[in-house]
């Protein structure tokens, strides 16, 4: 993986989402055991169209949101530290969900978006999503194969690179959160996740030699408390 090329966003980031938790079509060799199978529980969740309104709601207090109002529900460039910049269009940390777990559902309306700090080889890249699934359970089962796929494939060789994979403490936010850290390809991806609702958000961070771990929490607070904003409305 080169975290300096401009990869297919995998469900933001990030979904995002390095690990935005998207599923790939590539196999690789991986040095961990397979996730388990998903639960089959819940709706499955087909791609519609914002002005679908679905059957379950959100919770107390809370809105799904049309696919313009998710994505002004991001993260403004302005609220990330100085030096920061909005990155390029198509920006990703990753294009692939570690090991190739497979999702049970996918999101029924995303959006994400990157930034930028520094240049050429001492660039690093931040990235912020948010993927809205049909109904708030549909969206803690992906969380849940997530989560089993990290307990169970800590390394795997893609594209004659060695990626390593670790679970990393997360802030407290929203119904739960977790954060896993890729190491490999001369870079270093550290990704949190936190369930609120709905609704998976996604922040992390990429760069040449260790994760930014103050400014991938920092994002990821300021992205929830954005979109709860938002959805509260």
């Amino acid at each position: 993986m080169s975290h300096r090329k401009h990869v297919h966003v995998i469900g933001t980031l990030l979904c995002a989402a390095a690990l935005a938790a998207c599923s790939s079509s590539t196999s690789p060799t991986s040095a961990g055991a397979p996730a388990p199978a998903p639960r089959t529980t819940g709706s499955s969740a087909a791609a519609a169209s914002p002005g679908v309104s679905p059957s379950v709601a959100p919770g107390p207090g809370m809105h799904f949101l049309a696919k313009d109002t998710l994505a002004a529900a991001l993260l403004p460039v302005s609220d990330l530290p100085a030096g920061w910049a909005a990155g390029k269009s198509g920006e990703s940390l990753t294009g692939r969900s570690f090991c190739d777990y497979k999702q049970p559902h996918a999101p029924q309306v995303e959006a994400s978006g990157t930034f930028r700090t520094g240049t050429g080889h001492d660039a690093s890249i931040a990235a912020v999503g948010l993927r809205q699934y049909a109904t708030p359970s549909d969206a803690e089962e992906v969380l849940d194969a997530m989560e089993q796929a990290l307990q169970t494939c800590r390394k795997e060789t893609y594209k004659g690179s060695v990626r390593t994979y670790s679970p990393v403490h997360v802030d407290k936010l929203g119904d739960r959160s977790l954060g896993v850290r890729i190491e490999g390809g001369g870079s270093t991806v550290l990704q949190q996740f936190t369930l609120d609702g709905p609704t998976l958000v996604n922040a992390g961070t990429d760069v040449t030699a260790d994760a930014d771990a103050h400014t991938a929490a920092l994002l990821l607070r300021k992205q929830v408390g954005r979109y709860e904003a938002a959805a509260a409305r």
